[in-house]
C-alpha cells in the first residue's frame, strides 16, 4: 500500500503546446479576470454573486446584508486558488496584486479568534447546522488556496489567516471536545494539506478525526436537528436520508457509492489521503471498494458521475440515463482528485486513465471556448425543444450559462486547468512517471523530461529524458494503447506492469518515441444499462464524440448507424478549435411521410452519413439537439 509516489510540485511542471496553452492562457487572461468581474457583480445579465460584496460587509468596510447561498465565500477561495496555479507558472505583478488585495479582504472579515464566514454574523449561530450550513466546506476551500498560495508566491498572509482558522476549528471540534463532521466534506483533504505544508500533526489528526466521527451512532446530524438552536437552510434537503452525506456509515465500512456526488468524491480523496499517509488499510481497502463501484457500475463513458437531478447524486449500479443526467462538472473534478490520489495509494496506472477521461471530457465541456460560459449539469442527450416545455430536464442548459446563483463549478474547473501539472506528473525518488501526456517539461532535481505531443489528438509523444539513472513509468493508456516505443530511434520491445511502461537506464537525453493507437472505435455499454441497449457511442483515444444538429440536421434519435463500416477522420467544422479531428461514420435516417402521430406504415431508413465532433466541444455554435449513443445496426 505504501508506494511513496509524491506529486511534482506545479512550479517544477511546464505545460506547453497549442492545445493546452490556448486553454492555460484562456484560463489565465480571459476566465480569471471575468470570474473576478463575476464575483464583484460586473456582468451584464449574469446571476448575481454578492461573494464580494459579502466579504466588504463582513470587514466592515460598506454596509449591507448577506446575499446568496451559504457558501458564497467558497467562490472567492477556488478563484485565488486558480490565481496561485496560475503564478506558478507564470508570475503576473497585475494579477498577484489583485490577490493579495483579495487576501487583505479576507483578514479583515476575519474574527479575532480565527474564525471567518461571512454568513455567520452572528457569532451564537456558528456550528449549528453542519449538516447544511457549510462552515466546514467553506474553510477548506479556503486552506486549500492559501496553501497554493504559499506555494506560489512564498508569502504567509493568506496561509497566517487559514492557520488561525484551522487552530479556531481544532479548538472546537475532536476527541474530549465538541463532536461532529461538515455535512458537505472538503475540509478533511485541506488540513491535509495544510498539515503537509506546516508540519503541524494536529492539522492531520483533525482530518482523521472528521473521517472517522462520521457515520458512527448515534448519527451525529441526526441529535443536530433536534437542538433548539438549529434552524433550517435548506428544507428540501432535509428529508433526504443519511447516505445523501455519506453519513449513513462509517466511512471505513462503505463500499457503494452514494448521495450527493461531490461530497462523495471530495470524501473519498480524503479517505485515499488518510490511509497512504497512516498506513491505514482498512480505510485503503474502503477506498478500493469504493473507486471500483464508481467506475464499473456509476459512470458515465464522458467521465462523469451523479446520475439524478433530485440531491445531485449517485442512485444504483447501471442507472446512467443520458438525457436527465445530473453530471456536475465538479463531481469530475473532485473524481481526478480520488482518482490520483489513489494512484498515490496503490500505485496503478488506471486511476490515471480515469483521469484523462473524466478531464477531456465532462471537465473541458463545463468551458465555453470564449471562456465566459458555463455547465453545471452535462447530459450526453440534449433536446432543447423537449426540454424546454418538460420540468424533468429543468436542470439540464441546451447552452452555457453566464454564471450560477450556485457557482461552485466555474471557480473549480479554472483550478483544475491551471493545476494540470499536478495530474501529469509524479516521482519517487528512483522513479518519475508520466500520467498525462501533455506537451512540456518536468523536473525533479536533476532529473528532467521533455515532452514534444499533441496527443490525444495525435498518435506520438517524443519525450526527451535526462538526469542519470531512474526508472521511467510512461502509463499505458487503456484508450490509446502504445503500440510501439523506441529509443533513439531503435525499437525497444517492452512489457506493461501496472498499467506502466518501465524503462530503467542512465538517461542523458535519450529520446523515447511512443506510438499510440488512435484508431476511432464504437463503444457499447453493459447491457444492464438498459437505455443504451442496441446502441454505441463513439471513441477516439480518450476522446468520447457526439452528434450535433448543427452538422447533421434535426431528429437525432431517427439516425441509425452503421458500426460494421469503417470511421473516417473529417474536417473540423467552423467554430471549433482546429486540432482535434472531427469524424464521420455511416449511418442511415428514419423518414416518415405521413405526418400522424401513430401509422402502420413502417418509417423508411435513407444513408445519410453523420459527422461527429469530440463532446467537449459541444453547445459553442448555439442551442441545438446533441446525442453521444446512437441507435447501430444489427
Amino acid at each position: 500500500m505504501a508506494t511513496n509516489i509524491k506529486t511534482l510540485e506545479l512550479k517544477d511542471v511546464s505545460i506547453k503546446g497549442a492545445f493546452w496553452n490556448g486553454y492555460m492562457d484562456l484560463i489565465r487572461n480571459k476566465v480569471i479576470p471575468y470570474q473576478w468581474e463575476a464575483l464583484n457583480d460586473r456582468v451584464a445579465d449574469a446571476a448575481r454573486s454578492g461573494c464580494i460584496h459579502n466579504f466588504e460587509v463582513a470587514a466592515g468596510r460598506k454596509e449591507g446584508e448577506f446575499y446568496g447561498m451559504c457558501f458564497q465565500d467558497s467562490d472567492l477561495y477556488k478563484w485565488l486558488e486558480s490565481v496561485a496555479y496560475a503564478l506558478s507558472t507564470c508570475p503576473d505583478a497585475e494579477m498577484e496584486k489583485l490577490a493579495d488585495e483579495a487576501i487583505a479582504l479576507i483578514g479583515a472579515a476575519q474574527s479575532p479568534d480565527g474564525y471567518i464566514n461571512t454568513y455567520y454574523s452572528d457569532p451564537n449561530t456558528r456550528w449549528t447546522n453542519l449538516q447544511h450550513g457549510h462552515e466546514l466546506y467553506c474553510a477548506g476551500h479556503l486552506i486549500e488556496a492559501a496553501v497554493a498560495y504559499h506555494e506560489a508566491t512564498g508569502k504567509t498572509a493568506f496561509l497566517d489567516i487559514a492557520m488561525r482558522f484551522a487552530d479556531n476549528i481544532d479548538s472546537v471540534f475532536g476527541k474530549d471536545k465538541r463532536s461532529g463532521y461538515p455535512g458537505h466534506q472538503e475540509i478533511e483533504l485541506a488540513l491535509f494539506k495544510l498539515s503537509k505544508t506546516t508540519g503541524e500533526k494536529r492539522y492531520l489528526n483533525l482530518a482523521a478525526y472528521f473521517i472517522k466521527e462520521r457515520g458512527n451512532k448515534p448519527n451525529y446530524l441526526d441529535q443536530e436537528q433536534q437542538k433548539p438552536e438549529y434552524k433550517e437552510i435548506f428544507p428540501e434537503l432535509t428529508i433526504m436520508s443519511r447516505d445523501y452525506s455519506q453519513s449513513h456509515l462509517p466511512p471505513v465500512n462503505q463500499r457503494e457509492a452514494t448521495g450527493h456526488a461531490v461530497r462523495a468524491v471530495y470524501m473519498y480523496s480524503a479517505m485515499a489521503d488518510l490511509a497512504a499517509e497512516l498506513g491505514d488499510t482498512p480505510l485503503a481497502q474502503a477506498c478500493d471498494a469504493l473507486y471500483k463501484d464508481i467506475t464499473t457500475k456509476q459512470m458515465y463513458i464522458t467521465g462523469a458521475i451523479g446520475s439524478a437531478s433530485f440531491g445531485e447524486r449517485f442512485t444504483s449500479a447501471y442507472d446512467l440515463p443520458n438525457d436527465s443526467i445530473y453530471g456536475e462538472t465538479c463531481a469530475s473534478v473532485g473524481l481526478m482528485m480520488f482518482c490520483r490520489r489513489m494512484n498515490i495509494l496503490n500505485g496503478h496506472a488506471e486511476y490515471a486513465d480515469i483521469m484523462e477521461l473524466a478531464l477531456y471530457n465532462t471537465v473541458l465541456a463545463g468551458i465555453s471556448l470564449a471562456g465566459t460560459e458555463f455547465y453545471y449539469v452535462n447530459p450526453l442527450e440534449v433536446d432543447p425543444k423537449k426540454m424546454a416545455q418538460n420540468p424533468t430536464f429543468k436542470h439540464v442548459k441546451p447552452v452555457r450559462q453566464k454564471w450560477f446563483d450556485c457557482a461552485c463549478c466555474p471557480s473549480n474547473l479554472a483550478r483544475t486547468v491551471m493545476g494540470l501539472g499536478l495530474y501529469a506528473y509524479a516521482k519517487t525518488d528512483d522513479s518519475l512517471y508520466v500520467h498525462l501526456y501533455c506537451e512540456g517539461e518536468a523536473k525533479d532535481g536533476e532529473r528532467k523530461l521533455e515532452v514534444a505531443t499533441a496527443y490525444p489528438f495525435e498518435d506520438k509523444a517524443v519525450i526527451t529524458a535526462s538526469g542519470g539513472r531512474f526508472k521511467l513509468h510512461l502509463r499505458n493508456p487503456q484508450n490509446a494503447p502504445i503500440k510501439s516505443i523506441k529509443i533513439n530511434g531503435n525499437t525497444e520491445n517492452f512489457v506493461t506492469e501496472n498499467g506502466y511502461v518501465v524503462l530503467e537506464r542512465d538517461w542523458n537525453g535519450e529520446s523515447i518515441t511512443l506510438t499510440f493507437d488512435l484508431l476511432p472505435r464504437f463503444v457499447y455499454t453493459a447491457t444492464a444499462v438498459q437505455g443504451n441497449a442496441g446502441k454505441a457511442a463513439v471513441m477516439r483515444g480518450p476522446i468520447v464524440y457526439c452528434a450535433e444538429e448543427v452538422d447533421n440536421g434535426e431528429l437525432l434519435g431517427s439516425y441509425v448507424i452503421d458500426d460494421k463500416k469503417e470511421i473516417t477522420t473529417a474536417t473540423m467544422p467552423q467554430g471549433l478549435l482546429r486540432e482535434p479531428t472531427a469524424l464521420k461514420i455511416s449511418a442511415y435516417k428514419y423518414q416518415q411521410n405521413e405526418s400522424a402521430l401513430y401509422s402502420s406504415n413502417k418509417p423508411q431508413l435513407h444513408p445519410q452519413d453523420l459527422t461527429l465532433i469530440p463532446y467537449f466541444m459541444w453547445a459553442n455554435r448555439g442551442e441545438n439537439e446533441m446525442r453521444v449513443f446512437m441507435a447501430h445496426s444489427h
